[in-house]
């Protein structure tokens, strides 16, 4: 019997080219995501602070929004991140943890291979094992989804898995302690390979001591280090409020039961073809997963498209692995009775927890190829990645749209304010998805957090900051089933706080974003309701909303006071509206009228009233010396699209009118 040249992964072609392809899919993707500020602080801003802070010597500290510097020692305890200092002292970015990701990522791929090759002799086997590890669905959405330690743990947990196949006792020693220090849960896996090679891998002592480290280990963390690091003056115990934080609400279960059954076929369902065979792997990795369907954590974290689900598809893959053996195994009960190769061969399977065989049969591979063709099929369904058709049609949420991994000129225009206004040692409030960019510090909050309603802990906030970094025209959208969700007003709140503390002043304002210090002298930002208009005349109709009068004053430098009158037609609007003010020739410096937009918003105003804005500008030094015409709107927040203050979001039957012309020297 002829069977495959021993050569290592590495020499095929076929395993080469899909690890780089898939590498360079998946970081591109991340890294794209990142540059078109869709990676917010909540992870990998979080994660990226964690890390800084290892290499000051600091014990991964990230600001909590309600208790301020906490370690992630005692959260999840992720050891694993003290590994990853080293490289973001090289590269203090947030990238740095995406390429790394990726790449160990990818690296899981050379167990399940070879895996695969051991027990089925079959290269053919092995590349499809490769293809389904890579390819699988869950796999993907953890890689794409920020910065994990779940995500981490599953390329590990698979070379311990492959280590103990080959009853490399040191290496699967060293694997698991990795895999362990990615999260604490991840001792549930780990003692659950020591169950399977107790019950069914012939391994009862190796079995038993790896089923010990594991639960030790789980108990020590969650028990006691994490108790250890715990924030002073926290209520309770620190295990008491990990499981009611995720657990508390577990009456939201049954409401959402369906969602979460569907989850589970999409968790198991594109492998279970072969995995069902191999059903006691699948037990190995199911309380996990239990675990996170379960959940009633913020976001709704079962869903599969987050990172929770990670560390079950080694053992999907092992599952895979082992239904394929039995399926061989079975045939060949039919054949022949074994010649002396096939002999040599049994005793070696009884030295292995992986069912093998050596000979070539149809239905296995049949099997194994139709259900790699199924997660192929899953993922390009499921994962937004450029295997997917629904990659390239250019729709929201999906390929290089902004709300995915697309860019735009706004976001260059980020880059440049938060490089030119944060100072690298201020203690900083940021809005979400800018301060994912600005992580490298020790104090840093989010202007408005998910769970916040709408400026409820900035006050508490603002005494702990030096700045503020606000985004009046939050630009951040997400993809709901059919419907774009997407409100640029979504800091106004914070934003009308922040305007009304005396402790701080607007020091710069460009397309949106808005810089706070302590101090005062700032950009004045003020409004009035009068009983008669006072400004020189001008009238245009803007729809519910019309202009009596307007003036802008230039006082020196690039510096402009601009003042606006403003009257209701009619009753008030059920909602703020807001008008936006830009320059032709100028990209992507639009002016927010903060006064009209958060300290009186429309919905406030009284019919008859005179309302009287002023707020001052000052244009940045790239604006080239000359005239140019200012241009004003309204719009409508509550469009998706508002983002953009283009038709889509303009008041119907309004348009832009020119208000004056300024003249900007050197």
């Amino acid at each position: 019997m002829t069977h495959p040249r021993r050569s290592g992964p590495f020499d095929d072609p076929f395993f080469v080219a899909a690890c780089l392809l898939v590498a360079l899919m998946m970081i591109g993707l991340s890294l794209a995501r990142y540059y078109g500020y869709n990676a917010g602080m909540l992870d990998l801003g979080v994660m990226s602070q964690a890390i800084w802070s290892g290499t000051q010597g600091k014990p991964l500290l990230q600001t909590a929004p309600d208790m301020g510097p906490r370690s992630r020692l005692a959260v999840h305890v992720e050891l694993i991140y003290f590994a990853l200092v080293p490289l973001y002292a090289l590269w203090s970015s947030p990238q740095a943890l995406l390429v790394a990701q990726g790449l160990l990522f990818v690296a899981g791929a050379l167990p399940a291979y070879r895996l695969a090759l051991r027990s089925t002799e079959s290269i053919l086997a092995a590349r499809c094992m490769a293809l389904i590890y890579l390819l699988y669905p869950v796999a993907q959405t953890a890689v794409l989804f920020d910065f994990h330690g779940d995500t981490l743990a599953m390329p590990l947990l698979l070379f311990a898995l492959d280590a103990a196949d080959r009853r490399d006792w040191r290496s699967f020693g060293l694997w698991s302690a990795l895999a362990l220090s990615c999260k604490m849960y991840i001792a549930l896996p780990i003692a659950g390979i020591g169950a399977y090679l107790f019950l069914w891998g012939g391994q009862r002592r190796a079995g038993l001591i790896t089923a010990a480290a594991g639960l030790i280990y789980g108990a020590l963390a969650f028990l006691v280090v994490r108790e250890i690091f715990k924030t002073p003056g926290l209520a309770g115990s620190a295990a008491g409020s990990y499981i009611s934080h995720y657990f508390g609400a577990y009456r939201e279960i049954s409401s959402t039961a369906l969602v979460r059954a569907l989850n589970v076929a999409i968790i198991f369902g594109p492998a279970l073809i072969l995995a069902r065979r191999g059903w006691r792997w699948l037990l190995v990795g199911s309380p996990l997963a239990l675990a996170a369907l379960l959940s009633t954590g913020p976001g709704g974290s079962y869903y599969y498209y987050y990172h929770h689900y990670a560390a079950v598809v080694p053992f999907i893959v092992m599952a895979v692995v082992d239904g394929a053996g039995r399926m061989r195994e079975r045939s060949l009960s039919n054949d022949q009775r074994p010649t002396t190769n096939d002999q040599e061969l049994a005793a070696d399977k009884r030295s292995s927890f992986v069912v093998r065989r050596s000979s070539s049969q149809r239905t296995w591979r049949g099997d194994l190829i139709f259900t790699t063709l199924i997660v192929f099929i899953s993922s390009a369904l499921l994962v937004n990645t450029p295997l997917s058709p629904f990659f390239w049609q250019g729709s929201p949420g999906k390929g290089f749209d902004s709300t995915a991994y697309g860019s735009t000129s706004r976001d260059r225009v980020k880059d440049a304010f938060l490089a030119e206004y944060v100072t690298p040692q201020a203690a900083v409030a940021a809005s979400m998805f800018l301060a994912t960019h600005i992580a490298n510090r020790e104090t840093l909050y989010v202007v408005r957090y998910s769970d916040d309603s709408g400026g409820e802990r900035l006050p508490r906030i603002l005494p702990l900051v030096d700045m503020v970094v606000a985004d009046a025209l939050f630009d951040w959208r997400v993809v709901s089933g059919e419907k774009v969700l997407g409100k640029i007003d979504y800091e106004a709140a914070e934003i009308k706080e922040l305007l009304g503390d005396p402790s701080f002043a607007l020091r710069a304002e460009r397309d949106g974003l808005l810089l706070f210090t302590r101090g005062d002298d700032g950009l004045r930002q003020e409004i009035t309701a009068l009983d008669a208009a006072e400004l020189p005349p001008m009238s245009a109709d803007f729809g519910p909303v019309q202009l009596l009068g307007a003036q802008v004053t230039a006082m020196g430098g690039r510096r402009y006071l601009a003042e606006f009158e403003w009257q209701l037609k009619g009753a008030p609007p059920t909602s703020r509206l807001v008008a936006i003010s830009q320059f032709d020739g100028i990209p992507d410096a639009r002016i927010v009228h903060l006064p009209s937009y958060v300290l009186l918003p429309t919905d406030q105003w009284q019919p008859g009233q005179v309302i009287r804005e002023r707020f001052e500008i000052e244009l940045p030094a790239e604006v080239a010396p000359g005239s140019y015409t200012w241009r004003t709107g309204w719009y409508d927040p509550a469009q998706s699209e508002a983002y953009a203050t283009d038709q889509r979001s303009r008041l119907p039957g309004s348009v832009d009118v020119a208000i004056t012309t300024i003249d900007v020297g050197q």
